[in-house]
């Protein structure tokens, strides 16, 4: 009897860990500047999800998010199956914001998206427009 509920504990132990990873992964932050400005109705914030594992070459974007008019902190998800991402890649978020097609803000520091555990990100943009 013993045996035979040792044996039914070790089955569904083992089972329990044979579950399915998520089919998604969630990635959620806030783009901000620090400037106190007011931008034009013409504003266009672009949020990209961002493969950053090449040096030397232009990132492949994986997700991206655009909203017009920019009007303070802009929050951003990213819901991205689990199989687009590659072992051993670095993933990064990336911000800019242009105001009548010229680029105001852009971020300047990078922001690693870690996948093993995704915390909200607070990305901020910095003016390179005056």
């Amino acid at each position: 009897m013993i045996k035979a509920l040792l044996c039914t504990l070790v089955m569904v132990t083992g089972l329990s860990a044979c579950q399915p990873a998520p089919d998604n992964i969630n990635i959620i932050g806030e783009v901000l500047y620090k400037q106190r400005i007011a931008l034009s109705a013409d504003s266009v914030i672009k949020i990209q999800l961002q493969d950053v594992s090449l040096q030397d070459v232009k990132a492949e974007v994986l997700a991206e998010y655009q909203i017009s008019p920019v009007t303070g902190v802009t929050p951003f998800k990213f819901v991205v199956p689990t199989d687009v991402f590659k072992t051993g890649h670095r993933y990064a978020i990336s911000a800019r914001i242009t105001v009548a097609d010229e680029l105001w803000f852009i971020n300047t520091q990078s922001y690693p998206v870690n996948l093993a555990n995704p915390q909200p990100l607070s990305v901020v943009v910095d003016l390179v427009k005056r």
